[in-house]
């Protein structure tokens, strides 16, 4: 019994193998050797880390490229690839590369936090429930009004600092902002 191999056929899955042995499995059959093991990835998941690196391996992105960019040259890049959207990047910006000043707009904690603090687009009977995602959709009008948000509470140039906030507090249903 094994999971989908990159190929499509079933091999023993490696990931509950020994560390240590599951590379040095991997490694011999990606040298010609060896029979094939499986991480256990669906098949868009492994197109897409094949893809991630690929684009690594042929230099469209690498890690001194995203150190040297600006922020938003950053999420381009990033964006550029295969699989990574908006919400993908700003968690990389915010969480990998540890950049202070990323607003993860398309967040539906985020939206849900600044919903019910600011009113942005509020409705009163979709109060801190999921729905309230509809009341407040992620657009240019509505980017722009947390940026203004920003600036008037001073969070910029720490808005990744004050995401982090919100995901902590919002299941405590605490405003320190």
């Amino acid at each position: 019994t094994g999971y989908p191999h990159l190929c499509g056929d079933s091999f023993p899955c490696g990931k509950n193998d020994d560390h240590e042995l599951f590379l040095q499995k991997a490694r011999a059959h990606a040298a010609g050797e060896g029979e094939p093991v499986s991480a256990a990835y669906s098949r868009a998941k492994a197109d897409f880390l094949i893809s991630l690196v690929a684009d690594f391996k042929s230099g469209k992105i690498s890690g001194a490229k995203m150190a040297a960019a600006s922020d938003r040259e950053a999420a381009r890049m990033l964006e550029s690839l295969k699989g990574i959207g908006n919400w993908s990047a700003g968690g990389v910006l915010m969480h990998f590369l540890q950049r202070a000043n990323v607003m993860l707009y398309g967040d539906l904690t985020i939206r849900n936090y600044l919903n019910d603090l600011y009113e942005i687009g509020h409705l009163e009977e979709s109060e801190t429930l999921l729905q309230s995602q509809a009341d407040f959709d992620d657009t240019a009008k509505n980017r722009n009004l947390i940026d203004a948000l920003a600036e008037a509470k001073g969070w910029h140039p720490y808005r990744s600092v004050v995401c982090y906030l919100m995901y902590h507090l919002q299941e405590e249903n605490l405003v320190l902002l």
